[in-house]
């Protein structure tokens, strides 16, 4: 204890040299160290985020009038066959750039010759990965086939309008791979071979 001499009058003091204890502070700095690698871990490992991954491939297409489309799958994420749609947008040379279709999965098989789906719509060609092929014959890039709403966006005249019409030849087509919910997988631009 000292004594102090405060206006003639003397004062006892304690001298109190006691803080936070040196337990309570490491304890506190040990629960901030926890949260902040909680926030980091839960950031890094994708919890900070519900969004799906959209897939990254590269596919290459090719057209004939003669012999149909082929689609082959270069490289990337697999594809699940059902999760994914075509969609076929004419190119501004052909004179229908505002036509958007979505291509019918039932119309694709694959380089074994079986279809992606049966007459029942059942999935039987469940994936679509990397060196895979996929056909769509002659028969099925029909107008009434491949773009169906094309001939009640331009006409009945259906003969004149489809991308397998022989007057295309040297045009392009877009086929743009999306997720059901729009997400852009790829776009690929395709040149109309005779």
């Amino acid at each position: 204890m000292t004594r102090m001499l405060q206006c003639g009058v003397h004062k006892m003091y304690e001298k109190n040299e006691n803080a936070v204890s040196p337990v309570v502070g490491v304890m506190l700095m040990l629960v901030v160290t926890i949260i902040i690698a909680a926030v980091v871990s839960a950031f890094a490992g994708g919890m900070g985020s519900s969004q799906d991954k959209t897939p990254q491939v590269t596919i290459k297409a090719e057209y004939s009038v003669a012999d149909g489309m082929t689609l082959y799958h270069n490289g990337g994420d697999t594809l699940a066959v059902g999760d994914f749609q075509i969609l076929l947008t004419p190119s501004s040379n052909m004179g229908m750039e505002d036509y958007v279709s979505v291509v019918n999965p039932q119309l694709i098989s694959n380089g074994a010759g079986t279809d992606w789906y049966n007459y029942k719509g059942t999935a039987v060609v469940n994936r679509f990965a990397s060196g895979d092929v996929a056909y769509i014959n002659t028969t099925n890039c029909y107008t009434d086939k491949l773009t169906p709403f094309l001939i009640y966006k331009i006409g009945p005249n259906k003969a004149n309008y489809g991308i397998n019409q022989t007057k295309h030849v040297g045009s392009t087509f877009f086929l743009d791979f999306t997720t059901k919910d729009g997400k852009k997988i790829t776009r690929v631009e395709v040149p109309i071979k005779p």
